[in-house]
């Protein structure tokens, strides 16, 4: 397949099989693993009103300061760092222009297919601490919204899970992302992102 749509424009797959190639390579345990982590941690991101200069952010997709990866090239950095820009672009757009498409990993089990949200969650979570996310203000409403991706994002909410039947957990999945577009409009009233649930991307 072809590495580009049009006129250098790197297609979706390529885009996020080139990341979670370069996460998986120089990650460690405390780095985001693939593109569904990092999909939720940038939506984190631009959840809140507050902005962090992208070296904060962008260091913090690896963890802590000796975590930072030691690439082979310069080239190779640059790539990453393109890339990962253009994930960032593509996410703020789909918040602000109101196609919120969060990016989930797929599973296949014995022929039937479920959708994961846990590896998105992990990633917001990572976000939403990074950037201070529902600290102050409204404790109620911000408990309300992050209820979903704390169930599916923490080691406490998965204890939770377990002790549920699937009804529960479906319901939980789906006030998922209702949650996450209220809690982007609480701090962006002029975004009319909605969710197009039916259209969301996976990855297999």
């Amino acid at each position: 397949m072809s590495e580009e749509n049009g006129d250098d424009v790197i297609s979706e797959e390529v885009l996020y099989e080139k990341i979670d190639h370069y996460l998986l390579t120089f990650g460690t345990d405390r780095s985001l693993m693939c593109v569904s982590e990092l999909d939720g941690f940038l939506t984190a991101l631009g959840c809140s009103i507050k902005e962090l200069e992208p070296d904060v952010w962008l260091n913090a997709i690896w963890g802590a300061d000796e975590d930072q990866p030691t690439w082979d090239s310069t080239e190779q950095e640059d790539e990453f760092l393109s890339l990962v820009l253009i994930m960032y672009m593509e996410t703020m757009n789909s918040l602000l222009f109101g196609d919120f498409y969060p990016v989930y990993l797929e599973q296949e089990v014995d022929g039937e297919f479920t959708i994961l949200v846990e590896e998105w969650c992990v990633g917001f979570i990572r976000g939403a601490k990074l950037i201070g996310l529902g600290i102050g203000g409204d404790r109620e409403f911000f408990d309300e919204v992050l209820a979903p991706v704390r169930l599916f994002g923490t080691e406490a909410g998965w204890d939770k899970l377990e002790g549920m039947v699937d009804e529960e957990v479906n319901f939980w999945k789906e006030t998922l992302e209702p949650s996450i577009l209220r809690l982007v409009k609480h701090y962006h009233p002029e975004m009319q992102a909605t969710s197009k649930a039916e259209e969301k991307r996976t990855l297999h």
